[in-house]
């Protein structure tokens, strides 16, 4: 409601800093390869970059419409930045600060998520019920796969060879097989739906254990926690 960031200090757990950025802020992720913060401004359809080690912004990226999330790569090269408001992904090359592409997906994309290899993006489509899957390298969508009804967040094995998303509307957890992009061309897999796993109610939020073995899914109108 401020149209702020607030910089706090962990060590001794106090705000030193409070950073003017765009509209409705909403969405916040860290460069993992340099001192970079990135803060997607929802009501103002762009991205503030901000210099995590002088604290203040350095940038303003333009996006499309009704961002909310973003998501960096593991290279720290790309960001990818689902635009609900106008159906589409923007890519941004995050060395120049500039958009690289901007990729039509399905209706209301909510999450770009980037697989741990860097080579998958997959999207969430809320008003779809469907997922697309953008090849990382060519900048492409290289599927839309309808899974189950308005899909929300999404976790993606360390190995990056499967994605799970929750879906709200349905009380489901969809897995879905991602293709091996480093597979030889007559050795590829599409990718498909595996299954459609029953949870509880208005599953939002996934979390993955480090080592891939388990998936929790809050379901946040039953009050539970499924285990998978």
């Amino acid at each position: 409601k401020s149209n702020t960031v607030t910089v706090i200090d962990l060590l001794s757990f106090r705000p030193v800093r409070t950073l003017q950025v765009g509209n409705d802020p909403t969405g916040v992720a860290a460069n993992p390869k340099r001192n970079e913060v990135y803060v997607v401004n929802s009501g103002s359809s762009n991205v503030s970059v901000i210099d995590a080690e002088q604290n203040k912004v350095v940038a303003t990226i333009g996006v499309y419409g009704r961002p909310f999330f973003i998501d960096v790569s593991p290279d720290g090269h790309r960001a990818y930045v689902a635009n609900s408001g106008s159906d589409n992904v923007s890519v941004i090359d995050l060395d120049r600060r500039t958009v690289a592409a901007t990729l039509h997906v399905g209706g209301s994309p909510g999450l770009a998520r980037v697989s741990p290899d860097g080579a998958t993006v997959v999207v969430t489509n809320r008003a779809d019920n469907s997922v697309s899957i953008i090849d990382a390298a060519r900048l492409v969508v290289r599927s839309a796969i309808n899974i189950c009804i308005h899909p929300e967040d999404i976790a993606i094995l360390p190995d990056s060879s499967k994605a799970f998303i929750s879906c709200s509307g349905s009380g489901q957890v969809a897995s879905v097989a991602l293709r091996n992009t480093t597979q030889k061309e007559n050795e590829l897999q599409n990718d498909k739906l595996l299954a459609l796993l029953d949870v509880g109610k208005s599953p939002v939020s996934l979390t993955l254990k480090p080592d891939g073995g388990e998936l929790a899914a809050f379901n946040f109108d039953a009050g539970s926690i499924s285990i998978i």
